[in-house]
This record gives C-alpha cells, sequence and structure tokens, in this order.
C-alpha cells in the first residue's frame, strides 16, 4: 500500500508545481504535439537538462510522448480542464473509467502511463 500512497503523493505533488502546471497548460493551448524544444521555449527554460526532469516527471502521470513530441495524456487533460472556465478540453473524451463525462479528476487516472 505504501507504493500506492506515494504515487498519488507524487501525482498530487505536479499540481502545486508552477513550472510543472505552466508545462500542462502549454500542452493544453497547443494545436497539435509539441517537440520538447517547442514546449521547453514556450515554458521558457532554458536550461535544457532541468526542462527535461520536469517533463519526464509529468510523464509518469500527466504527458504522454507522441510522434515527435509530447501531449497531455488523460490525466493531464483532466486535471488542466479544471482551471480552464468553459473549456471543452475534457468533455468530448470518455473517461479511463469507462463512464462519458465522469466528473471525477482522481480514481483510475493516476496509474503511470506505460511506454
Amino acid at each position: 500500500m505504501a507504493g500506492r500512497n506515494e504515487d498519488l503523493t507524487d501525482a498530487l505533488a505536479v499540481l502545486g508545481n508552477e513550472i510543472w502546471m505552466s508545462i500542462l497548460r502549454e500542452l493544453a493551448d497547443a494545436d497539435g504535439v509539441l517537440s520538447f524544444t517547442e514546449l521547453r521555449e514556450r515554458v521558457d527554460i532554458r536550461d535544457s537538462g532541468k526542462f527535461n526532469d520536469h517533463l519526464k516527471k509529468l510523464c509518469e502521470y500527466f504527458v504522454r510522448e507522441a510522434d515527435g513530441g509530447y501531449e497531455l495524456g488523460h490525466a493531464g487533460t483532466r486535471i488542466i480542464a479544471v482551471g480552464y472556465e468553459d473549456s471543452e478540453i475534457a468533455t468530448d473524451e470518455r473517461c479511463l473509467c469507462g463512464e462519458d463525462e465522469c466528473g471525477k479528476l482522481f480514481h483510475v487516472h493516476l496509474t503511470p502511463w506505460s511506454t
């Protein structure tokens, strides 16, 4: 059970980090997949090593690698939609739990992406 609690704590810590939330917002605002460089420039972090560390942490729960770059994962989409009024970001997706328009932010969403 300790592993599950650590995963939840790690995932929730993302929400309290300004840089991590900036990354999620930039991915939400993008018209498609963003390359590492495009995303780093949008977030305005010069140190690519530090940015890579931030992005790796987000890829555990909220971001996924896609063709040539990064995009919001399902959990990231649902989390970032909370900050957007009149958002359609998360409303047209079927939740991982199987429910249409599931209102829950946390339940099955915290499973790390497998690559």
